[in-house]
């Protein structure tokens, strides 16, 4: 269930950070300049796990995730993000 997820840098210093389906969108749409350049491609499985390891890679603070983890309701042994991605690692979107 994993998603590629990745960071672009425009002339501007913007950095755009999403899913690749949401990046290419982006540009299809000329929301994302032609001279942005890639700085890292995350593989991940929920939009948590994605932001944190893409603060490790961009040398920031941790990531807070939106809300409080709950067990997964599926009874999987994963916790996820209900007021977050609402993404469980092991079963998909559960919200």
């Amino acid at each position: 269930m994993k998603k590629i997820y990745e960071a672009w840098e425009d002339e501007t210093c913007s950095i755009a950070f999403s899913n690749i389906e949401s990046i290419n969108t982006q540009c299809a749409k000329g929301l994302l300049s032609e001279k942005a350049k890639l700085l890292h491609r995350v593989e991940a499985d929920t939009w948590e796990e994605a932001m944190s390891e893409h603060h490790i890679k961009m040398g920031w603070e941790p990531y807070v995730p939106v809300g409080e983890p709950q067990e997964c309701p599926r009874e999987c042994g994963a916790s996820f993000y209900p007021e977050g991605s609402g993404a469980c690692p092991n079963c998909g979107n559960v919200c």
